[in-house]
């Protein structure tokens, strides 16, 4: 994960800097419900995480332009 602003724990307050993946057999992806159909990539969205160094809380952040392209959902303007 790029470095940026420190994050801090919903749970405790800590730092949330232990940045990683979730693992299982293969590297833990998410596939939403409502994905079309038809697209010219896979269905899978890759997963990244952020873990607290205090508690140990895990955050689980996923592609959220990828979710827009496979559910064609059209990207919000954040400025």
């Amino acid at each position: 994960m790029a470095a940026g602003p420190t994050r801090m724990c919903s749970h405790c307050g800590g730092e949330m800097s232990a940045a990683g993946a979730l693992y299982s057999a293969l590297r833990l992806t998410f596939r939403p419900d409502d994905s079309r159909f038809m697209t010219l990539e896979t269905g899978e969205i890759m997963t990244k995480g952020l873990m607290c160094r205090d508690c140990g809380l895990i955050e689980i952040v996923g592609d959220v332009n990828k979710l827009r392209r496979l559910t064609g959902t059209p990207s919000i303007d954040r400025r």
